[in-house]
């Protein structure tokens, strides 16, 4: 029996901790901003069309910023819509190409394929504990922006072992006429409220090819999201 009674309270209390943050029917505005850590499968910089020098898409650290409406349907779950700027896309390694031996070369660095997106999530919150919430959706995103950049420096070399450097020239290519203007992904992930603020992890699952070309590259997007918002009860 002494058993049945510390199960019995230990369920009650688990019960009134998993409840929503809000009375059922009540709205909450989020403001949010953070980083997101991007990086796009399949990307890869080919130079020459030599395998050896083939090199695959990095994650990159950028920025997120907006704002989410949610909607308190039930003592445990709630609905959430929101809109935001993420800067997307991914980076890669520094690169030298070229032949030494015929006395020139050329550097290539800060090689970037940026991808900025107008965001629309829609996710299912379900509280699993007081503030801690697990949460899963559908997301639009809208092509902003697509540009890959990077900069290239001759390099000249002397019998002597000696390098001479150029000017430093920066390349910034337009790609959104290539890329597909909407894509879509499924966020996944949980959010720990404590005070009004709300700590917010996801990772954003891409479905969407990149390229309007189907006989090009079959990238995705792939990112991570970590925001730090306040809520506000309406």
């Amino acid at each position: 029996m002494k058993n049945l009674y510390v199960m019995a309270v230990m369920a009650m209390v688990f019960a009134s901790s998993a409840k929503g943050q809000e009375q059922v029917g009540s709205f909450s505005l989020i403001p949010k901003i953070g980083v997101s850590i991007a990086n796009v499968s399949g990307d890869k910089v080919v130079v020459g069309n030599v395998k050896e020098l083939s090199m695959e898409g990095k994650y990159n650290a950028r920025f997120i910023g907006g704002v989410e409406a949610e909607y308190q349907m039930l003592p445990t779950t709630s609905i959430s819509l929101g809109v935001a700027y993420v800067q997307q896309g991914c980076r890669f390694s520094d690169l030298v190409i070229g032949e030494t031996n015929d006395m020139l070369s050329e550097g290539l660095n800060k090689m970037r394929d940026k991808l900025d997106y107008i965001q629309c999530p829609l996710t299912v919150n379900q509280y699993v504990a007081e503030g801690l919430a697990l949460k899963a959706g559908v997301q639009l995103g809208f092509l902003v922006k697509s540009n890959f950049s990077y900069s290239s420096t001759p390099i000249t070399h002397y019998p002597d072992g000696r390098k001479e450097y150029g000017t430093t020239e920066k390349i910034d290519m337009d790609q959104k006429s290539v890329r597909r203007s909407m894509d879509i992904s499924i966020p996944v992930g949980l959010s720990y409220e404590y005070l009004n603020v709300v700590l917010d992890a996801r990772y954003h699952f891409g479905l969407t090819r990149l390229y309007k070309d189907d006989s090009w590259p079959s990238e995705k997007n792939k990112l991570f999201t970590f925001t730090v918002g306040y809520k506000f009860n309406l």
